[in-house]
C-alpha cells in the first residue's frame, strides 16, 4: 500500500467521529459513518496509509470496493504495518466534503493525547 500524507481539514469543515472494532478479517462495520459519507456497497475506493492512520477515499479509479454487506476492510499489509489485530478499536473520522474516511489507531491517539496533556501540564514533571 502506498504511503500518503494525512489531508488537512480546514476549521469549520463538517467531520463525523465514531469508534469501531476490527474483526479477525480486518473488517469494520459502522453504517452510520458510511451513511454520513454517502457511500454504498460497491463504492470504488483508494486506500493509503501514513503513520498510524489508514485513509480511504472514494475514487472512481480505486482498486478497492466497499463490501456488498456494507463493511470496510483494511488490507492485511496495512493491518500488519500498523500493528492492528482482531478486537482493536479505531477512531473513524469521516470528512464528507472530501469523500474521505480517516482511520486512526489507538496507539496514534494515545501518543497525540500524551503529547497534548504533557504540554498542558508543563512537560514531563510528575
Amino acid at each position: 500500500m502506498p504511503l500518503a500524507a494525512i489531508p488537512s481539514i480546514p476549521r469549520g469543515t463538517p467531520v463525523s467521529y465514531a469508534m469501531a472494532r476490527l474483526d479477525a478479517s480486518g473488517r469494520i462495520s459502522d453504517q452510520a459513518t458510511l451513511h454520513v459519507l454517502g457511500w454504498a456497497p460497491g463504492e470504488p475506493l483508494t486506500i493509503t496509509a501514513v503513520d498510524g492512520a489508514v485513509i480511504l477515499r472514494r475514487d472512481p479509479r480505486g482498486v478497492f470496493t466497499l463490501a456488498p454487506a456494507g463493511y470496510l476492510q483494511i488490507p492485511a499489509p496495512l493491518r500488519t504495518r500498523h500493528g492492528l489485530t482482531a478486537g482493536d478499536r479505531v477512531l473513524l473520522t469521516a470528512v464528507p466534503r472530501r469523500a474521505t474516511l480517516l482511520i486512526y489507531t489507538t496507539a496514534l491517539l494515545h501518543q497525540q493525547l500524551v503529547d497534548h496533556h504533557s504540554s498542558l501540564l508543563g512537560g514531563d514533571q510528575p
